[in-house]
């Protein structure tokens, strides 16, 4: 998968959503970063998000598991001072206990294998009274899930699942951090051949997925707003989880 996630380093840096989806003003406006904040971005990607925090911050860390993400990263935010980009996972970032402020987590959590182990180093490496703030597409509803799984699988079989708010709710609890306010209210408006190259895809596996869109039943078309032009899909909307989390202080 590290190779995979190599090539494909350069279509993050250059993808608009991820660049300026309209989760990135809100993450920020939940952050709240502020200039002695120490700060750690997992699975910074392109690294879009965490130069946005080094803007605002103390020290920036963007962390992430594959050499071409962060050659990528580096390309476009190395000029940053502040800013560090660093290999790791988020089960094991390689940080001392209570190392930051403030920990971010954009477009990624759907790909972690063990999500547990993620959230439990979150809880480690984020300081009493720390803040993670964690964007990630999530499953609307039972009636679509899996369809929606499916189809997220065949398009990126490096795709674990999307979560329910529900199950945000007791993972959170689980690891030992406190929700404070999350909801699915962003939503993101999907090119569907854009979405399809990003991954560069077998024929095969594109096809696929054209055919999954085009034969979505009457649910998963109004749920996703699925529009049609000439026989086939051409966008859809994709909802956003969009939560704030905090480290308890005692």
């Amino acid at each position: 998968m590290s190779d995979l996630w190599t090539e494909r380093g350069a279509r993050y840096a250059a993808s608009a959503l991820h660049r300026f989806g309209p989760s990135l003003p809100k993450l920020l406006a939940l952050a709240r970063p502020v200039a002695g904040d120490r700060c750690l971005d997992l699975g910074t990607g392109a690294g879009h998000t965490a130069a946005h925090l080094a803007e605002r911050a103390g020290r920036v860390y963007g962390l992430d598991p594959t050499e071409g993400m962060l050659a990528a990263a580096k390309e476009s935010y190395g000029h940053l001072a502040n800013l560090s980009f660093v290999l790791g996972t988020g089960a094991d970032t390689g940080f001392p206990d209570a190392s930051f402020d403030l920990v971010t987590a954009r477009h990624t959590l759907h790909h972690h294998p063990d999500l547990a182990a993620t959230l439990r180093e979150v809880a480690r490496v984020l300081k009493p009274g720390g803040r993670f703030i964690l964007v990630d597409e999530v499953t609307p509803n039972d009636a679509v899930a899996a369809w929606y799984h499916a189809l997220e699988q065949t398009r990126d079989p490096s795709h674990v699942r999307a979560y329910t708010l529900g199950e945000w709710r007791g993972f959170i609890r689980e690891a030992g951090l406190s929700w404070v306010v999350g909801d699915a209210q962003t939503v993101y408006h999907i090119e569907v051949e854009s979405w399809i190259a990003r991954m560069d895809p077998s024929r095969e596996q594109a096809e696929a997925v054209r055919r999954m869109l085009l034969e979505a039943d009457e649910t998963a078309r109004e749920t996703f707003a699925i529009r049609y032009e000439g026989g086939k899909a051409v966008s859809f909307e994709m909802p956003m989880a969009l939560i704030l989390v905090a480290h308890p202080e005692v």
